[in-house]
């Protein structure tokens, strides 16, 4: 019954977005050691981004730039083998911005890796 209700009053929940931010996700052929430094110094040397959060044991290095849209990046590096890494890179931004299908930042990180 409340299911008819809201479809009668024509309010349905709003889906969320949570997914559907730019990404990309790119093997390294580096030890993750090597990979999770290659990611760090790119954040700074691609993008001029100020890298504010690092853990390398987790493998996560959060970086933002600009002041327009207030976009921030989020690389995660994870061990696939002794010699092959995986980096998730992936745009953030405020939870009010509707997140644009892609993002410079998130291409110009990725291709510099791959």
């Amino acid at each position: 019954m409340f299911k008819s209700l809201k479809q009668w009053l024509g309010i349905e929940p709003l889906k969320p977005l949570v997914g559907f931010r730019p990404h990309r996700t790119v093997e390294m052929a580096a030890p993750y050691d090597a990979a999770y430094d290659r990611v760090y110094a790119a954040m700074d040397a691609i993008l001029g981004a100020n890298v504010r959060d690092a853990d390398r044991k987790s493998g996560i290095i959060d970086a933002d730039f600009g002041t327009i849209g207030s976009e921030r990046i989020r690389a995660s590096v994870e061990r696939i083998d002794d010699a092959t890494s995986r980096v998730h890179v992936e745009a953030r931004y405020p939870a009010t911005a509707t997140p644009p299908e892609r993002s410079n930042a998130v291409d110009a990180l990725a291709d510099s890796l791959s």
